[in-house]
């Protein structure tokens, strides 16, 4: 067991403070890039040079789609935002929402998710660590909902399974 791992299970509390200062961090650094392509694309799709002077000419139309759908990603990440930033940590026996579950896998590596309210597949780095958020919707969120400390979890991807141990809840 290495020195992180020791670290997070003596201190779990402080680290899930310091993992989701983490992943608000991120969200924001993403929101913000979002802004900013936003910005770029509305000011493309409105400036007169990009008046499509064919129909085969959608320079600015295309950029106004940018922009749409950027503006609603920006909304997107705002309400991850808010959830991450409302969300209260707690330590229970089981893993629920919060949690902060290091698993095992068939080889024997180990691996560390976040059950989040959004944001699954984000990846964070937090006391050397790489942490991955997952959301109880996903399907491995849903397989460790529920679980403890040393369950067995399998996960149908494809047509190949995989299986995971619970080595702690934090």
């Amino acid at each position: 067991m290495g020195p992180q791992l020791v670290y997070f299970r003596k201190h779990s509390m402080l680290d899930k403070t310091e993992l989701l200062k983490s992943i608000v961090l991120e969200l924001k650094e993403a929101r913000d890039k979002a802004a900013q392509a936003a910005d770029s694309a509305k000011e493309t799709a409105t400036n007169k040079e990009n008046v499509a002077e064919n129909r085969y000419d959608t320079l600015g139309l295309e950029a106004a789609y940018l922009a749409h759908g950027q503006s609603d990603r920006i909304l997107q990440l705002e309400e991850a935002l808010r959830l991450f930033e409302q969300m209260e940590i707690s330590q229970t026996r089981e893993v629920t929402m919060g949690s902060l579950v290091e698993l095992e896998n068939e080889r024997g590596e180990n691996s560390f998710v976040f059950v989040g309210p959004s944001s699954g597949g984000l990846k964070v780095t937090c006391g050397n660590l790489p942490i991955q958020v997952i959301t109880p919707v996903a399907p491995l969120g849903q397989m460790l909902m529920g679980a403890q400390v040393g369950d067995e979890v399998t996960l149908g991807i494809g047509k190949q399974t995989r299986t995971f141990l619970v080595v702690a809840v934090y």
